[in-house]
């Protein structure tokens, strides 16, 4: 028997063989990309998923022209800078949403928000971005589960999950500040 090597460059991203054996050419790589550019593990495997989610869902609509390899990395060049842009956009609401100074504020406790503050954001981005995603939208927008499962087309059990696994990484994360 004969085992024929396909051509990857040529391959419908249409059909699951040829979806699936892009998938397995360039997870790897684009996994690469990522770590390099985030040093973030779980991060990179959101992201990672994230493009080849994308990819199959616009698999009908998408014409590559070129290279495989190369319309890869611009679409990753293009979820990196979108995930930078709402990070910074996370942070400008989460800076907004402090009270204003009191006069009763000593220095003392300004620098313990500080520092609490500081550690809270760092612990947040370490999280996956459907996670935080989910959390934004419970805690800041004031939604319901049942609203975000509904606007995310998700289970409300899926949304209780991510709530939950927001608070235990806090909480754990956080632990050592108290």
């Amino acid at each position: 028997m004969r085992v024929r090597k396909l051509d990857t460059e040529k391959l419908d991203i249409a059909t699951k063989e040829g979806f699936d054996l892009v998938y397995s050419r360039y997870s790897t790589k684009i996994f690469g990309f990522f770590m390099l550019h985030l040093q973030d593990r779980i991060l990179a495997e959101d992201l990672l998923q994230d493009v080849f989610a994308d990819l199959w869902s616009k698999r009908h609509q998408t014409k590559i022209l070129g290279p495989m390899e190369n319309y890869l990395i611009t679409v990753c060049r293009y979820k990196l800078v979108d995930y930078i842009r709402s990070q910074k956009k996370e942070l400008l609401v989460d800076l907004e949403l402090r009270p204003e100074k009191s006069s009763e504020e000593t220095p003392e406790e300004s620098l313990i928000f500080s520092e609490f503050k500081s550690r809270m954001l760092k612990s947040f981005k370490q999280m996956p971005t459907r996670t935080k995603e989910i959390f934004l939208l419970s805690r800041k927008q004031g939604l319901t589960n049942r609203q975000i499962a509904e606007n995310m087309n998700l289970s409300e059990k899926t949304v209780e999950y991510h709530i939950g696994k927001t608070l235990k990484h806090l909480k754990t994360y956080l632990s050592s500040f108290f």
